[in-house]
């Protein structure tokens, strides 16, 4: 049986997270499908609302933790370790970590057997290593693809017993999900210490989904999932999703039957995702416009006005950007 892994600690937001995307995940299934454990350092904040569910807990304490980030105090190299301390906990089951920042859209049950039967899984591809200068560059932020596409163009690393190089036209995937098949156990010494060199090497923060899916795609082909699970990565949308999760996440919420929980939850999937993307297209839009991106802004500006006409203040802030740009065109054009 896969097991479900979940981690989340340090504040409420994260718990809230955390406990919609596990209950996400059973509120499309039997719940005997899938066991989750959770590391966290509050169990007790997750228990009323994770009640009658087969979850274990695992408690981190505030060494632990720094001790999982190790000398570099990489923070998502917490992650990492604690994958492989789940495999050391739970021999021959397969593995699906999400981030707290998810939720299953539909039944997980298709992605599961794909686990099963020896496929590993993340959640989707981004983009080609050889794209991902240009990609940061937008956020001044190139000097970390640089420094990732020298570092591999001039060595190997280790992995599975072989020295593997790895190449600028493989890509990296979101590992906001992370499906690992039993029989890559023993390839998880060698992930974690690619992870370590790839921090040691750029200083990169995405470093773990990094050597993640460079280790992965040399062991095969990875299967996206992003048709079972959204991730909402962005800090505006967090911002949305914490705000929904404080109004649902309550006393009168845990107190209700499981079944009832469940039933809630799935109920509310479909308008959580509407929110999230709504927000997601009204910063596209605003994004775009400010740099000067006219027709993406407006297909971004139609896309949030399809799904909520009436936003009369993000109108507002469209016509203010479209009004400064054109401000900026005109200076342009005196100065020349």
């Amino acid at each position: 049986m896969p097991r479900l892994l979940l981690l989340a600690y340090g504040r409420e937001t994260e718990y809230r997270r955390a406990i919609f995307a596990a209950l996400s995940c059973w509120a499309w299934q039997p719940r005997q499908a899938v066991a989750a454990t959770v590391f966290t350092d509050q169990p007790g904040f997750f228990e009323p609302y994770l009640a009658d569910l087969p979850v274990e807990y695992y408690s981190l304490t505030a060494d632990y933790l720094a001790e999982l980030r190790g000398p570099q105090q990489y923070v998502h190299r917490v992650k990492a370790q604690l994958i492989a301390r789940a495999f050391a906990q739970y021999p021959g089951e397969e593995l699906l970590f999400i981030d707290s920042d998810t939720f299953f859209l539909t039944s997980p049950d298709s992605l599961l057997q794909s686990l099963t039967a020896g496929q590993p899984v993340m959640h989707q591809r981004e983009y080609r290593l050889s794209e991902a200068v240009s990609i940061y560059a937008e956020f001044n932020q190139a000097k970390y693809p640089r420094k990732l596409l020298e570092l591999l163009s001039h060595r190997s690393f280790g992995l599975g017993g072989a020295q593997v190089q790895f190449h600028p036209t493989q890509s990296c995937w979101n590992s906001g999900v992370l499906g690992l098949p039993r029989t890559l156990a023993p390839l998880l010494p060698d992930m974690l210490h690619l992870v370590d060199e790839l921090y040691a090497g750029t200083g990169w923060f995405i470093s773990e989904q990094l050597g993640f899916s460079l280790a992965l795609q040399a062991q095969g082909q990875v299967q996206p999932c992003d048709r079972y699970v959204y991730h909402y990565w962005g800090q505006p949308q967090k911002q949305v999703m914490d705000k929904l999760l404080a109004s649902l996440l309550n006393t009168d919420f845990a107190a209700q039957p499981l079944a009832a929980r469940l039933v809630r939850v799935r109920q509310l999937v479909p308008y959580y995702r509407r929110q999230l993307e709504l927000d997601k297209a009204r910063e596209g839009a605003l994004y775009a416009l400010r740099r000067g991106r006219l027709a993406a802004g407006m297909k971004y500006t139609a896309k949030a006005l399809l799904t909520n006409p009436l936003d009369t203040q993000f109108v507002r802030e469209v016509l203010r950007a479209l009004h400064r740009q054109t401000r900026l065109r005109k200076a342009r054009q005196w100065a020349r």
